[in-house]
């Protein structure tokens, strides 16, 4: 997960997620000039790394920001943290 924030773009695509609480591809790849594989690549690869939750709905894939998890694991990674000696 910590490897799929390293990108600027994954990170505006997260951004897109405070407004709305759902988007679909093509709403994500309004907001960029990229080509919408290359925004379906990022979308899939935080989707692996449980960045973002998915529903289809006929044809059309629908993203959000699956906040539970990110928070369970950042709070995860303070706690060991916590743990490592100075």
């Amino acid at each position: 997960m910590l490897v799929a924030l390293t990108d600027v773009t994954r990170l505006k695509i997260i951004a897109l997620f405070y407004e709305n609480s759902e988007l679909c591809v093509s709403a994500i790849a309004e907001q960029f000039e990229l080509t919408r594989p290359t925004i379906s690549h990022h979308l899939n690869l935080m989707k692996r790394a449980k960045l973002l939750k998915t529903r289809k709905e006929g044809k059309e894939i629908y993203y959000s920001f699956n906040r539970e998890h990110v928070i369970q694991t950042m709070e995860s990674v303070l706690e060991s943290m916590k743990k490592c000696k100075p």
